[in-house]
């Protein structure tokens, strides 16, 4: 009888924690997911943490939070996780009443991207693993993984060149008239823009730097197409790299800036471009778009969009072409900028597959850039 009675008693617990739990197991629970912050550099560390709430006397005794995202994101803890062609995760807890549980997973931003967690799966057992309760919650993370800056030492020596190049022709067109800032002074500055009052009160030398009467911009041409049908992708990340780095530090010259570019972005799938403009807001602006950058998508070819940018350019503008590619239509085009007196550089990544094959005209103009 006794049996019996145990037995009933043992159904009767598990009815009533089948019923309970089917009914009430989400009742006031609340599963986050955050990141520590919104944007990194490729190579920078950060924390994603997993929050579960649960506000009701019910315990659960299995609780499973499960999502998925970019495999760029590396993960230090790998415990629970698995990785093809993305990152799935997959977190077992334990929550009792009234508990709030929080995990902080590291993870390292490896590829340049614009990664999202868009939902996370919430799966309950109950105490005597008969069932299984699925819950998804919509998310809306994102994260903006800048391209890192390229090495200094290969940037600053074409960098001051340039700038050398954009200064002479600002100076020829400087309003004497209209005052815009004072700065430090620069070995490329001249002698006469030197400010010797404002030099002398911060003992150090200070420049007045004046607006112009021309309006003048960096045009920075990015091209990812691809010279073979093997795409190169060590090159196409490094040009996006180098497109980034010179473009904020002529904003920080303060010399408005644009890129054009024949790539896609990953969220409207259109043609990317980046009109002129300055300042900070511009510079993030720049990278979160350079960072949306898709290298997957099919582009179009990239001298029917210089073309169009050069029948739009001023004769004020400096033109920086990034292209690996060096086919024949591209050097035509190029040859005809030399002719025009056009004031332009063009840096050519290079790898081991990938030769310098610039003509002997365009070479003056040509900064190689080895990976």
């Amino acid at each position: 009888m006794k049996i019996i009675s145990a037995l009933i008693g043992a159904l009767l617990l598990f009815q009533l924690q089948k019923y309970l739990y089917q009914r009430f197991w989400n009742k006031n629970l609340s599963v986050t997911i955050s990141l520590s912050d919104e944007q990194a550099v490729e190579g920078e560390e950060l924390i994603l943490s997993e929050t579960v709430i649960n506000k009701k006397l019910l315990p659960l005794p299995i609780l499973k939070v499960k999502f998925m995202t970019s495999k760029y994101l590396s993960f230090l803890d790998t415990d629970n996780s698995e990785i093809t062609d993305k990152y799935y995760r997959n977190d077992m807890l334990s929550v009792l009443m009234y508990q709030k549980i929080t995990r902080s997973l590291s993870f390292v931003c490896t590829h340049r991207g614009y990664f999202t967690i868009s939902k996370i799966d919430v799966v309950f057992c109950d105490m005597f693993l008969t069932f299984e309760i699925v819950a998804s919650y919509d998310m809306n993370i994102n994260l903006y993984v800048y391209p890192k800056p390229v090495e200094y030492d290969k940037f600053q020596a074409p960098f001051q060149k340039m700038l050398g190049c954009v200064l002479t022709k600002r100076y020829m067109n400087e309003d004497p008239f209209e005052f815009r800032s004072i700065r430090e002074y620069q070995s490329y500055d001249n002698l006469k823009a030197v400010n010797w009052k404002a030099s002398a009160k911060t003992g150090s030398l200070k420049v007045t730097v004046n607006d112009y009467t021309d309006s003048q911009q960096i045009k920075i041409l990015l091209n990812l197409e691809s010279e073979t049908n093997l795409k190169q992708e060590d090159v196409l990340e490094e040009s996006i790299r180098i497109a980034a780095t010179f473009a904020s530090a002529f904003i920080e010259q303060g010399i408005p800036t644009s890129i054009y570019t024949n790539a896609r972005d990953i969220i409207t799938k259109e043609v990317l471009h980046i009109p002129a403009g300055s300042g900070s807001h511009h510079v993030k602006t720049l990278y979160e778009t350079l960072s949306r950058i898709d290298t997957t998508q099919a582009m179009p070819g990239f001298v029917p969009t210089l073309k169009e940018e050069l029948l739009n350019a001023s004769n004020n503008d400096y033109m920086i072409v990034i292209s690996s590619y060096q086919k024949n239509d591209l050097q035509l085009l190029l040859s005809s900028l030399v002719h025009s007196k056009t004031e332009f550089s063009w840096i050519i990544p290079l790898n081991k597959e990938i030769n310098l094959t610039a003509n002997e005209e365009l070479m003056p103009y040509v900064v190689p850039w080895e990976l």
